[in-house]
């Protein structure tokens, strides 16, 4: 998806409010335009206020599990939505789900800002 007005907008859902934060701080102090959720439903729920370009994503999330919520985003957004999962386990499970669920990149935590921007959308 193409940003207009060279805005790139980045949703971040993650569960524990000081890695959003801070990932968030990081993001906007690269110019890119970020909305925070705690949990999967809100992250669903901010799709009619906000339209993300990217969408960083806990895949081990409270209540619905990162990739369902991946999925979700899919069938409302389509495929030019770009989907990071972000998630504590290298486990070759979490990436076969990753994959299943459409997750284009799948980053292990602790996530820097330069693994972050050879990912994200870049800004024009």
């Amino acid at each position: 998806m193409s940003a207009t007005n060279e805005e790139v907008r980045v949703l971040i859902v993650e569960d524990d409010a000081d890695v959003r934060d801070t990932l968030a701080m990081l993001l906007e102090s690269d110019g890119y335009l970020v909305q925070g959720a705690s949990s999967g439903e809100a992250a669903i729920g901010l799709l009619d206020h906000f339209s993300p370009d990217c969408v960083l994503l806990d895949l081990g999330l409270p209540g619905i599990r990162g990739s369902e919520v991946a999925r979700q985003l899919r069938q409302r957004v389509g495929t030019q939505l770009v989907i990071i999962a972000v998630t504590g386990s290298s486990a070759a499970a979490d990436r076969d789900e990753a994959e299943i669920a459409g997750i284009d990149f799948l980053l292990t935590k602790p996530v820097g800002g330069s693994d972050l921007r050879r990912f994200l959308p870049p800004i024009d």
